[in-house]
């Protein structure tokens, strides 16, 4: 899909990846990615700070892509944003953006050393 709302993170899945089947017999992963950024405070002292994003990506209940969807893997995840409607529980339409993934490949964590 040609868009300028593109993304690229890398983060930890947060829960196991949870497929869910279409009407049309189409099927999707979700999944919940823990994004980390680092800030400094008005003292330069480091902060860390995370949030969790929900992820989609198409997919078939039995594709190898799953296994990498599992708690706990540090992922990178490319794709793109795609504004969708919908009826809530209150029957008025709301609206929201989806984090479509469209490449997701593991990341080996980097061994931390210390100094003897």
């Amino acid at each position: 899909m040609a868009t300028n709302n593109n993304f690229t993170v890398i983060g930890f899945v947060a829960v196991d990846a949870n497929v869910v089947k279409n009407n049309n017999g189409s099927a999707f992963a979700r999944f919940p990615l823990a994004i980390r950024t680092t800030k400094k405070d008005k003292d330069g002292n480091e902060k860390k700070i995370s949030a969790l994003q929900d992820i989609e990506v198409g997919t078939k209940a039995d594709s190898p892509k799953l296994e990498l969807l599992k708690k706990g893997t540090l992922v990178k995840v490319t794709g793109y944003f795609e504004p969708r409607s919908y009826t809530g529980k209150d029957e008025k339409e709301h609206f929201a953006i989806s984090w479509k993934a469209t490449a997701i490949e593991k990341v080996e964590k980097k061994e931390e050393t210390q100094e003897a």
